[in-house]
Protein backbone atom coordinates (compact mmCIF):
# COMPACT_ATOMS: atom_id res chain seq x y z
CA UNK A 1 0.00 0.00 0.00
CA UNK A 2 1.38 3.27 -1.00
CA UNK A 3 2.42 5.57 1.75
CA UNK A 4 -0.23 8.71 1.46
CA UNK A 5 1.65 12.26 1.79
CA UNK A 6 0.55 13.56 5.52
CA UNK A 7 0.48 16.73 4.12
CA UNK A 8 -2.57 15.76 1.88
CA UNK A 9 -3.69 13.59 3.98
CA UNK A 10 -4.11 16.04 6.50
CA UNK A 11 -6.04 18.47 3.87
CA UNK A 12 -8.74 15.82 3.12
CA UNK A 13 -8.88 14.76 7.03
CA UNK A 14 -9.58 19.21 7.40
CA UNK A 15 -12.49 18.70 4.45
CA UNK A 16 -14.03 15.66 5.89
CA UNK A 17 -14.39 16.70 9.19
CA UNK A 18 -15.39 20.01 9.07
CA UNK A 19 -19.02 18.27 8.41
CA UNK A 20 -18.83 16.16 11.44
CA UNK A 21 -20.76 18.56 13.31
CA UNK A 22 -20.21 21.96 15.48
CA UNK A 23 -16.97 20.75 17.39
CA UNK A 24 -13.62 21.84 16.65
CA UNK A 25 -12.30 19.12 14.62
CA UNK A 26 -8.60 19.95 14.91
CA UNK A 27 -7.55 17.67 17.95
CA UNK A 28 -9.03 14.90 15.81
CA UNK A 29 -6.68 15.50 12.92
CA UNK A 30 -3.71 16.25 15.52
CA UNK A 31 -4.65 12.86 16.71
CA UNK A 32 -5.08 11.13 14.05
CA UNK A 33 -1.50 12.83 12.34
CA UNK A 34 -0.02 11.64 15.14
CA UNK A 35 -0.81 7.76 15.18
CA UNK A 36 -0.09 7.92 11.50
CA UNK A 37 3.74 9.29 11.63
CA UNK A 38 4.30 7.01 14.53
CA UNK A 39 3.17 3.87 12.18
CA UNK A 40 5.28 4.83 9.54
CA UNK A 41 8.29 5.46 12.14
CA UNK A 42 7.38 1.86 13.00
CA UNK A 43 7.07 2.31 16.73
CA UNK A 44 4.69 -0.25 17.18
CA UNK A 45 7.76 -3.16 17.10
CA UNK A 46 10.07 -0.53 19.31
CA UNK A 47 7.19 -0.12 21.73
CA UNK A 48 4.36 -2.47 21.07
CA UNK A 49 2.52 -1.87 24.43
CA UNK A 50 2.65 1.95 24.68
CA UNK A 51 1.33 2.32 21.02
CA UNK A 52 -1.55 -0.15 21.36
CA UNK A 53 -2.71 1.66 24.56
CA UNK A 54 -2.15 5.03 21.86
CA UNK A 55 -4.42 3.40 18.84
CA UNK A 56 -6.82 2.08 21.78
CA UNK A 57 -7.47 5.82 22.71
CA UNK A 58 -7.65 7.80 19.38
CA UNK A 59 -10.35 4.47 18.67
CA UNK A 60 -12.33 5.83 21.96
CA UNK A 61 -12.59 9.14 20.72
CA UNK A 62 -13.50 8.05 17.06
CA UNK A 63 -16.10 6.11 18.61
CA UNK A 64 -17.45 8.60 21.17
CA UNK A 65 -17.36 11.14 17.99
CA UNK A 66 -19.74 8.70 15.24
CA UNK A 67 -21.33 6.27 17.36
CA UNK A 68 -22.22 8.40 20.38
CA UNK A 69 -22.11 11.63 19.22
CA UNK A 70 -20.27 13.13 22.07
CA UNK A 71 -18.27 15.38 20.59
CA UNK A 72 -16.80 16.98 24.11
CA UNK A 73 -15.89 13.39 25.53
CA UNK A 74 -14.46 12.85 21.96
CA UNK A 75 -12.15 15.90 21.87
CA UNK A 76 -10.90 14.84 25.30
CA UNK A 77 -9.97 11.55 23.77
CA UNK A 78 -7.95 13.32 20.81
CA UNK A 79 -6.46 15.35 22.90
CA UNK A 80 -5.02 12.63 25.41
CA UNK A 81 -3.95 10.55 22.03
CA UNK A 82 -2.41 13.39 20.80
CA UNK A 83 -0.36 14.35 23.86
CA UNK A 84 0.47 10.49 24.07
CA UNK A 85 1.61 10.11 20.73
CA UNK A 86 3.62 13.84 21.71
CA UNK A 87 5.62 11.62 24.40
CA UNK A 88 5.81 8.56 22.49
CA UNK A 89 7.73 10.31 19.50
CA UNK A 90 10.21 12.02 21.80
CA UNK A 91 10.77 8.03 22.94
CA UNK A 92 11.44 6.88 19.83
CA UNK A 93 13.59 9.45 18.80
CA UNK A 94 15.72 9.05 22.20
CA UNK A 95 15.84 5.14 21.24
CA UNK A 96 17.34 5.61 17.58
CA UNK A 97 19.45 8.33 19.17
CA UNK A 98 21.23 5.67 21.62
CA UNK A 99 21.15 3.13 19.17
CA UNK A 100 23.18 5.62 16.43
CA UNK A 101 25.95 6.14 19.46
CA UNK A 102 25.76 2.68 20.50
CA UNK A 103 27.05 1.51 17.10
CA UNK A 104 29.46 4.61 16.63
CA UNK A 105 30.51 3.53 19.75
CA UNK A 106 31.15 -0.30 18.87
CA UNK A 107 32.97 1.38 15.61
CA UNK A 108 35.44 2.97 17.70
CA UNK A 109 36.13 0.30 19.59
CA UNK A 110 36.93 -2.05 16.78
CA UNK A 111 38.78 0.29 15.00
CA UNK A 112 41.04 0.78 17.94
CA UNK A 113 41.25 -3.02 18.92
CA UNK A 114 42.49 -3.49 14.85
CA UNK A 115 44.95 -0.97 15.08
CA UNK A 116 46.73 -2.07 18.70
CA UNK A 117 46.58 -5.46 16.56
CA UNK A 118 48.72 -4.06 13.75
CA UNK A 119 50.84 -1.89 16.17
CA UNK A 120 51.85 -5.26 17.61
CA UNK A 121 52.24 -7.42 14.42
CA UNK A 122 54.46 -4.29 13.37
CA UNK A 123 56.52 -4.79 16.60
CA UNK A 124 56.79 -8.89 16.24
CA UNK A 125 57.57 -8.31 12.83
CA UNK A 126 60.57 -5.50 13.13
CA UNK A 127 61.53 -7.88 16.14
CA UNK A 128 61.92 -10.57 13.86
CA UNK A 129 63.58 -9.22 11.04
CA UNK A 130 66.16 -7.84 13.60
CA UNK A 131 66.71 -11.60 14.74
CA UNK A 132 67.53 -12.24 11.46
CA UNK A 133 69.61 -9.57 10.78
CA UNK A 134 71.94 -10.77 14.01
CA UNK A 135 71.47 -14.12 12.27
CA UNK A 136 72.88 -13.66 9.32
CA UNK A 137 75.24 -11.67 10.40
CA UNK A 138 76.68 -14.65 12.85
CA UNK A 139 76.67 -16.79 9.94
CA UNK A 140 78.61 -14.08 8.05
CA UNK A 141 81.15 -13.84 10.53
CA UNK A 142 81.29 -18.20 10.62
CA UNK A 143 81.46 -18.38 7.02
CA UNK A 144 84.69 -15.81 7.03
CA UNK A 145 87.95 -17.46 6.98
CA UNK A 146 90.91 -15.83 8.39
CA UNK A 147 94.10 -15.35 6.66
CA UNK A 148 96.91 -17.33 7.41
CA UNK A 149 98.36 -15.92 10.65
CA UNK A 150 95.16 -13.93 11.93
CA UNK A 151 93.65 -14.79 15.12
CA UNK A 152 90.12 -16.53 14.71
CA UNK A 153 87.31 -15.21 16.43
CA UNK A 154 84.22 -17.03 17.01
CA UNK A 155 80.45 -14.77 16.71
CA UNK A 156 79.49 -14.04 19.72
CA UNK A 157 76.73 -15.57 21.48
CA UNK A 158 73.56 -14.20 22.12
CA UNK A 159 73.33 -12.75 25.30
CA UNK A 160 70.12 -10.80 25.59
CA UNK A 161 66.85 -11.94 23.86
CA UNK A 162 63.24 -10.00 23.46
CA UNK A 163 60.03 -11.89 23.86
CA UNK A 164 57.64 -12.15 21.47
CA UNK A 165 53.54 -12.88 21.46
CA UNK A 166 52.56 -16.24 23.19
CA UNK A 167 56.48 -17.18 23.77
CA UNK A 168 57.26 -19.13 27.15
CA UNK A 169 60.66 -19.63 28.80
CA UNK A 170 60.97 -23.42 27.31
CA UNK A 171 60.10 -22.21 23.61
CA UNK A 172 63.00 -19.07 24.26
CA UNK A 173 65.75 -21.84 25.63
CA UNK A 174 64.82 -24.26 22.52
CA UNK A 175 65.39 -21.74 19.79
CA UNK A 176 68.73 -22.74 18.17
CA UNK A 177 70.70 -19.57 18.61
CA UNK A 178 70.17 -19.77 22.13
CA UNK A 179 70.32 -22.94 24.14
CA UNK A 180 68.47 -25.23 21.31
CA UNK A 181 67.13 -27.15 24.76
CA UNK A 182 64.01 -26.69 26.01
CA UNK A 183 65.19 -28.40 29.08
CA UNK A 184 67.89 -25.35 29.90
CA UNK A 185 64.70 -22.76 30.94
CA UNK A 186 65.42 -22.29 34.19
CA UNK A 187 68.98 -20.76 33.52
CA UNK A 188 66.88 -17.81 31.88
CA UNK A 189 64.15 -17.92 34.83
CA UNK A 190 66.61 -17.49 37.53
CA UNK A 191 68.66 -14.81 35.89
CA UNK A 192 65.42 -12.67 35.32
CA UNK A 193 63.78 -13.86 38.28
CA UNK A 194 63.23 -9.83 38.99
CA UNK A 195 60.83 -9.26 36.04
CA UNK A 196 59.51 -12.90 35.61
CA UNK A 197 56.84 -14.51 37.66
CA UNK A 198 55.81 -17.60 35.64
CA UNK A 199 57.96 -18.90 32.98
CA UNK A 200 54.85 -19.88 30.91
CA UNK A 201 53.62 -16.52 31.53
CA UNK A 202 55.36 -13.58 29.86
CA UNK A 203 55.29 -10.25 28.00
CA UNK A 204 55.74 -9.71 24.42
CA UNK A 205 58.47 -6.78 24.49
CA UNK A 206 59.94 -8.29 28.05
CA UNK A 207 64.30 -8.28 26.92
CA UNK A 208 65.33 -11.32 28.96
CA UNK A 209 69.36 -11.82 29.81
CA UNK A 210 70.36 -14.87 28.46
CA UNK A 211 73.39 -16.67 30.83
CA UNK A 212 75.93 -17.77 28.87
CA UNK A 213 78.62 -19.30 31.60
CA UNK A 214 77.23 -21.48 33.36
CA UNK A 215 78.80 -24.82 34.70
CA UNK A 216 77.97 -28.48 33.90
CA UNK A 217 76.29 -29.19 37.41
CA UNK A 218 73.99 -25.73 36.78
CA UNK A 219 73.18 -27.39 33.39
CA UNK A 220 72.45 -30.58 35.01
CA UNK A 221 70.59 -29.29 37.92
CA UNK A 222 68.22 -26.70 35.65
CA UNK A 223 67.06 -30.25 33.46
CA UNK A 224 65.98 -31.29 37.05
CA UNK A 225 64.01 -28.52 37.68
CA UNK A 226 62.73 -28.58 34.56
CA UNK A 227 61.48 -32.07 34.76
CA UNK A 228 60.14 -31.82 38.09
CA UNK A 229 57.71 -29.11 36.83
CA UNK A 230 57.10 -30.83 33.60
CA UNK A 231 55.66 -33.75 35.82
Amino acid sequence: MPVVSLGILLLALLVALTGCGSHDPLWHMKAQLVVLQLEQNEASAVFPEEFTNLRKVYKQGERLLVDEQDEELADQQFILAYQKGQVLQYELEQYRNRLKEEALQKEIEERSLREEEERMRQEAETIRLQELEVLKKQQQSADHVPAPGAAFQPPQPITSYTIRRGETLPQIAARPELYNDAALWPLIYRANRDQIRDPYQLWPGQVLKIPRNFSREEALDARRQAHRRGR
